[in-house]
């Protein structure tokens, strides 16, 4: 988990524990914790085309399938260019 994960972790942890009127964590809110951010990531790293798990969902906003599919484009693109480079092209 990155550090930044951990925070998250902690915070839910101690949010879980005030909702109970704790001043203390408790190892089931901790635990809590653990299944909300394993749900949440799931949730959010589901590609809805294929079902399934892309964590690039997650850093980029984009399924990995998407990310490849615009390389792709752009290299075709490149290359038409090289092709007709200096020459005049219809749009």
């Amino acid at each position: 988990a990155t550090p930044r994960q951990l925070e998250s972790l902690v915070r839910l942890s101690e949010a879980l524990a005030k909702m109970r009127y704790s001043d203390v964590v408790e190892r089931k809110d901790a635990q809590e914790a653990v299944r909300l951010m394993r749900v949440a990531t799931q949730a959010a790293a589901t590609d809805p085309r294929t079902g399934r798990i892309d964590m690039d969902m997650i850093a980029t906003g984009r399924s990995s399938n998407d990310r490849e599919k615009d390389e792709q484009m752009a290299i075709a693109l490149k290359e038409l260019f090289a092709e007709r480079r200096g020459q005049r092209m219809a749009v």
